[in-house]
């Protein structure tokens, strides 16, 4: 799911625990732009852009990208914990990359059964289009 400037702003000001009013305080700006800011009615200018990442540990282009290229700070956090357990619990790391293996698969099952099922059309013509180019169905 792709996040808004606003939400972006949002998600990374709650994961540092700060409210509207102490992201302002610690940017010089007032508790309302922060709020206009979350909500996409305006965006910061320049300068204040960038005392807003330095103080939210974001870049720029986390917020102004709108490809999912930038981990979201709740990303970044998971990643520093997963370091750390790495170099100080080796069977904690096999621990989390089994669940992580499972739960993908879990989620990759789930969004094959969202998919719908291809129309009988659409199924005989790949059937054709398969025996015509002597294609084996894959197992």
């Amino acid at each position: 799911m792709k996040l808004t400037f606003g939400e972006k702003i949002k998600d990374a000001r709650k994961s540092k625990n700060l409210t509207q009013k102490q992201l302002a305080g610690k940017i010089g700006a007032k508790h309302n732009s922060v709020s206009d800011w979350e909500n996409d009615k305006n965006r910061p200018d320049t300068a204040t852009m960038e005392l807003l990442c330095k103080a939210l540990n974001i870049t720029p282009n986390y917020l102004l990208d709108t490809s999912p290229g930038e981990y979201t700070p709740a990303e970044k956090k998971l990643i520093e914990k997963y370091r750390f357990i790495s170099e100080y619990s080796p069977e904690g790391t096999a621990t989390v990359s089994y669940i992580l293996e499972r739960e993908y698969q879990i989620a990759e099952d789930r969004r094959r059964q969202a998919m719908p099922a291809l129309p009988k059309e659409d199924l005989a013509a790949i059937e054709c289009a398969m025996k015509k180019f002597d294609i084996k169905k894959a197992r």
